[in-house]
């Protein structure tokens, strides 16, 4: 349908010539598809254009605030440390910046990296590939580094089934404390947005260590993860207590074995830490 919307009927000049003889025939046709043009463009046309306009009108406005926000980051360099941009990396950031200007927390980090181009200060910790950096961010990876950078190291945790035998079945992994990520959603995707920034080399996850003052029960006890963890677990408990004193076909026993292991479980909290590494820490000075 989109494609009839932008239609221009003029372009079916050249077939009516062929079909109805020649210039004759496209001059016969040539006032009635002008009008069917006109027609169309008023019902459908007018529509798109209106939309493309709105687009062009929004675009123009995320340019606009893109220009200030470089602009207030230049003016607060001091006039002795402006020096003239190191091109490879003002060029490549202004050029990828122009596809993410919608997004407003990468288009600041854009802002910064361009401005850290012109400050003498900032020559030798800015790096050119920290434009593939921002390119290869979404806004909640901008979101996360952001808060890890306030506290330089975070909390984590694996929620783990603990088996009677000790084994350990892994539910849950890379789990933030609410305090630092509350958004139902946006936790659901923090795993994976831990692996882009680690793969990055801008954060490192350790479950060899644990921060010192930090109570891991307290704080992940109350998170979403480990509350569906025990609800799952409570639920599985209950169908075996439920099944365990009756008599189970023998293509069932197996399913039996596996909820006998879990009602005989418990949920585990594996300590770690996230923090950011030296050069994440040069990355959030330019362009956090």
């Amino acid at each position: 349908m989109e494609v009839l919307k932008t239609m221009d009927f003029s372009s079916l000049l050249p077939i009516a010539e062929s079909i109805a003889g020649g210039a004759i025939g496209a001059g016969t046709l040539k006032g009635p598809l002008k009008s069917l043009d006109d027609w169309w463009y008023y019902n459908f046309g007018s529509k798109t254009e209106l939309a493309r306009q709105k687009a062009e009108l929004l675009n123009a406005q995320r340019l606009e605030a893109y220009k200030s926000d470089i602009y207030e980051e230049v003016k607060n360099i001091p006039p002795e440390n402006v020096k003239e941009p190191k091109l490879d990396i003002i060029g490549p950031a202004l050029e990828a910046s122009k596809y993410y200007i919608d997004a407003p927390e990468l288009r600041k980090m854009f802002a910064k990296l361009v401005a850290s181009s012109v400050d003498s200060r900032k020559e030798t910790t800015t790096r050119s590939a920290f434009v593939e950096f921002v390119k290869q961010m979404s806004p909640l990876d901008a979101k996360l580094l952001s808060i890890l950078t306030a506290s330089s190291s975070l909390p984590i945790c694996k929620i783990n089934r603990t088996l009677k035998n000790g084994g350990n079945v892994l539910l849950k992994s890379e789990i933030l404390p609410i305090y630092s990520l509350a958004d139902t959603n946006e936790r659901l995707v923090v795993p994976s947005t831990i692996i882009n920034l680690s793969r990055m080399g801008l954060v490192q996850v350790s479950y060899s260590k644990s921060l010192m003052n930090s109570d891991y029960t307290e704080i992940f006890s109350k998170t979403p993860e480990y509350l569906n963890s025990i609800q799952e677990l409570e639920q599985k408990t209950k169908a075996y207590q439920a099944t365990k004193n009756t008599e189970v076909p023998t293509q069932f026993s197996n399913l039996l074995t596996q909820l006998k292991q879990i009602a005989e479980s418990t949920i585990t909290i594996e300590k770690g830490t996230l923090s950011v590494t030296a050069l994440g820490k040069d990355f959030t000075s330019i362009c956090l």
